[in-house]
């Protein structure tokens, strides 16, 4: 029988520190106030004011698991941890006061009070089941006691990566090493066994699990090894078997995983769950319904202009390259004259740019009203439609056109392996004072590699800044 690993400790420290909240912050009350659950205000009460706390701590833990390293975590590192997450409780808390204008109806020196008093309190909690948690598992659940099966080359190494998992879960009761008969000990563990015995050592012995881990063989030697596993399938032993997945330097994600009856390793750049790809999309839906209001206005009050100014239709659009590759049309209010395209040929020995996009100061082909909407950004405000449709995103790297797209080269299809944003990583770095494409598709790439709805959040917030001060 194999446990499989689960959230136990997770959802156990969520429980527990739900309840360091309450006592926090019970006793941080009585200190400011005098009273255990009383807070004199008419419009706060302290049921409202714990369940914000609580509420917070449980979305921010679910969403992000900030506790999923805990038990490995040390006491300083411990602290800190805590420490920010009673931070995030604190500004959470604030936030929410602010924006419902009730910022003045409860007192600073009570959320100080409560941050430092529940640090205290969840860092001993903490520690305290670490040391405690262990003696549970192995008096109500027992644990597991594994031998390793492993060459030279990698036991040492298989030694060491399991001690530093910190499983309490198991118990290393042995090694016995495929091509080595005259060692008594690996790394602090005692050899228990040599091949020609092991089936009758793990016979006779007190074994739940094995790992495997093997450097690649000839013929024989597999043949030995499978033999050997299926003795140790036939005795119920749980096997796990060390498979050497190649490395590769682009992609930072490897997963098992299971297709049919094959079993097989996928490489990712990025590994995202449902959950906050499901949160992404609901953003970007909210955005799109407010942002095509919006847009609906712009349109009643430029359209006019755009049209008396230059002749043509008021919504420019534009044939873009979308996710991997995925072609759609990209909208936006006009800013250049109709010929636009035709006059650009002529223009490139101006382009600014070092590489594969178009940028001009002073540009000829824009028209005046143009300017005022591409300073302000108000030209992107169609681009609300494609948010909406599916097609791009609030937050992803810029969609190239398809003349740019035919001159990329392997490493810059990347940038397209999300789907693409109204704003991003390299428009609030500073866009107008980038002048090299190589530049942007680094910006673009670390978005990719460091993709999370915080940094989704953080760009935003940004995007309002640079927009707001013209940049």
């Amino acid at each position: 029988m194999y446990q499989k690993r689960s959230n136990f400790q997770e959802m156990l420290l969520l429980f527990v520190d739900s309840f360091c909240i309450f006592l926090s912050l019970m006793v941080s009350n009585y200190i400011r106030h005098r009273s255990l659950f009383e807070i004199p205000r008419d419009d706060m009460s302290f049921g409202i004011l714990l369940g914000m706390c609580v509420g917070i701590y449980f979305i921010v833990n679910l969403m992000f698991r900030l506790n999923k390293d805990y038990y490995i975590r040390g006491p300083f590192h411990e602290l800190l941890s805590v420490f920010c997450n009673n931070l995030i409780i604190m500004f959470g808390v604030i936030a929410i006061l602010y924006f419902v204008k009730l910022g003045e109806t409860t007192s600073r020196t009570l959320m100080f009070l409560f941050v430092i008093l529940n640090t205290l309190f969840m860092t001993f909690v903490h520690q305290m089941i670490k040391y405690l948690l262990p003696k549970i598992y192995r008096g109500v659940l027992d644990y597991n006691r594994l031998l390793i099966i492993a060459d030279y080359d990698l036991a040492a190494s298989v030694i060491d990566n399991i001690r530093n998992t910190r499983d309490f879960r198991q118990e290393i009761v042995g090694i016995a090493i495929i091509d080595r008969n005259d060692l008594k000990e690996c790394n602090g563990i005692s050899v228990v066994s040599n091949m020609d015995d092991l089936s009758n050592y793990c016979k006779g012995a007190s074994l739940d699990e094995v790992f495997i881990a093997c450097n690649d063989m000839n013929g024989e030697e597999k043949t030995v090894i499978s033999g050997i596993m299926e003795t140790l399938a036939s005795m119920g032993i749980t096997i796990h078997y060390y498979v050497k997945v190649p490395e590769l330097n682009e992609v930072r994600h490897k997963m098992l995983v299971k297709m049919g009856e094959m079993y097989i390793i996928t490489y990712a750049n990025q590994v995202i769950s449902i959950g906050h790809l499901l949160i992404k999309r609901v953003m970007d839906f909210l955005g799109g319904i407010i942002g095509c209001i919006i847009t609906a206005v712009l349109y009643i009050i430029f359209g006019p202009i755009i049209k008396w100014q230059s002749k043509g239709s008021v919504i420019f659009t534009q044939k873009r390259v979308g996710r991997n590759g995925r072609i759609f049309n990209i909208y936006k209010f006009r800013s250049m004259y109709i010929d636009a395209e035709e006059r650009k040929k002529e223009l490139m020995k101006h382009n600014e740019m070092q590489g594969l996009m178009f940028k001009m100061d002073k540009d000829p082909r824009i028209t005046p009203i143009g300017r005022f909407l591409r300073k302000t950004s108000l030209d992107e405000f169609p681009q609300f439609f494609n948010i909406l449709r599916g097609d791009m995103s609030m937050v992803g790297t810029r969609p190239p056109t398809l003349d740019e797209f035919n001159a990329y080269n392997y490493s810059h299809k990347k940038r397209l392996s999300f789907r693409p944003g109204l704003t991003g990583m390299w428009q609030v770095s500073g866009r107008n004072d980038i002048s090299d494409f190589e530049e942007i598709v680094k910006l673009d790439v670390e978005y990719i590699d460091e993709w999370s709805l915080l940094l989704d959040i953080k760009i935003l917030l940004k995007t309002f800044v640079v927009v707001f001060k013209g940049k």
